[in-house]
């Protein structure tokens, strides 16, 4: 037997097992992720599962099945084609498939421009992007009915830094010449301005590719140090840069085949699961962020500051950036409204900087994403 028909047989074994085993509930969902299911997207997957079982009074239920059922670049098409119910997808590994969203995950940038940060600027920006989604982009939504989904939840990762192995970069002529490892097209742009090489990988193959040399650097979140074991390899990190976020997630995407057979009942006790989904993966990444850069400190990993002028350096080019984006999506990937959302985007954005500034608590952020976006989908005509 081959191995992916080996893998293929041991997936569908493990979900069979896993609803043999579950009550008798009417909707038994399985939910593909492709991270470690002790890392911040597993333990909101769990939340996600005890939300719509209590909210469903037992109803639905979901079986969450890390790095197991489907890899991170295998799980829009498994959901597409019904090989998992649910799947935490991310749209920048899709360009083609999502280039509306894409373009939103890439507005993610304005976060390096907040005058006076408060550390929220990921809640905020979460809080945006499943708004605007889901009431002011019919494009996003097509995009995800094209691939036969449901978007239900969003997510943002911390600002994004440098982790790096044997390198230490803090100034812009230490950037020249490094390959990046770049998880959407802005970071493959931020990479080339500096003189870099921006090299597109999903984030499970990073440790490899820092310890065989492949790369120099990653781009990604702190939490990624813990949630891929990073820490093993990575020798220095600068905070800080290239800033901005990942923004790109569609947290519990729902077949849409399998959405449009439920009640209503059901899909709002998944909308329910969203709201949760959304709040737990940005505030789990949002407070494992401090605690990863301790746990690299205490490792002997260096940590530097980016220098001043690599700091205004990188602003320049957020500003810079902006300004092109919305064309660079019009004529690349059709994206006809991208100058209209841009100016529209930051207003929202402000909006919610608001909003969670008295944010304490994931369950806070739950219920706040409830109140204003998702109890106000009627689940009887969404996405029908």
């Amino acid at each position: 037997m081959t191995p992916s028909r080996i893998n293929l047989t041991l997936a569908a074994t493990l979900v069979a097992t896993a609803i043999a085993g579950q009550a008798a509930a009417k909707e038994r969902l399985n939910f593909a992720y492709g991270y470690p299911n002790n890392s911040a997207t597993g333990q909101a997957v769990d939340d996600y599962a005890t939300a719509i079982e209590e909210r469903s009074g037992g109803e639905v239920t979901s079986t969450g099945f890390p790095m197991s059922l489907l890899s991170l670049p295998e799980t829009s098409a498994g959901v597409r084609d019904g090989l998992a119910d649910v799947g935490f997808v991310l749209t920048p590994y899709f360009a083609a498939e999502y280039p509306t969203n894409l373009y939103l995950h890439e507005m993610n940038l304005f976060i390096n421009l907040v005058e006076n940060p408060t550390g929220k600027e990921p809640l905020a920006f979460t809080g945006a992007m499943l708004e605007y989604t889901l009431n002011d982009c019919p494009e996003c939504l097509e995009e995800f009915k094209a691939q036969n989904q449901v978007y239900t939840a969003a997510g943002v990762t911390p600002l994004y830094n440098l982790l790096c192995k044997d390198v230490k970069v803090t100034s812009i002529e230490e950037l020249k010449g490094k390959r990046l490892r770049a998880g959407g097209a802005g970071f493959v742009r931020f990479a080339e301005h500096f003189g870099a090489q921006g090299v597109r990988l999903p984030v499970s193959e990073v440790y490899e590719a820092l310890d065989q040399g492949i790369i120099d650097c990653a781009m990604l979140s702190a939490p990624e140090l813990t949630n891929y074991s990073l820490h093993e390899v990575v020798t220095d990190i600068t905070l800080g840069v290239p800033g901005g976020a990942f923004a790109g997630v569609t947290g519990a995407n729902v077949n849409l085949d399998r959405w449009k057979g439920m009640d209503d009942a059901a899909r709002e006790a998944l909308l329910w699961g969203g709201s949760h989904m959304t709040a737990d993966t940005t505030w789990n990444f949002y407070t494992d962020d401090n605690a990863a850069i301790q746990h690299a400190s205490d490792k002997g990993i260096n940590i530097h500051q980016p220098e001043p002028e690599l700091v205004a350096a990188v602003q320049e080019f957020v500003k810079q950036d902006l300004e092109t984006v919305s064309a660079l999506f019009k004529d690349t990937y059709n994206v006809a409204r991208a100058a209209e959302i841009a100016a529209a985007f930051p207003a929202l954005l402000e909006k919610w900087n608001g909003l969670v500034a008295d944010i304490d608590s994931s369950d806070a952020l739950q219920q706040l994403m409830w109140d204003e976006v998702l109890s106000k989908v009627d689940p009887a005509t969404y996405a029908q």
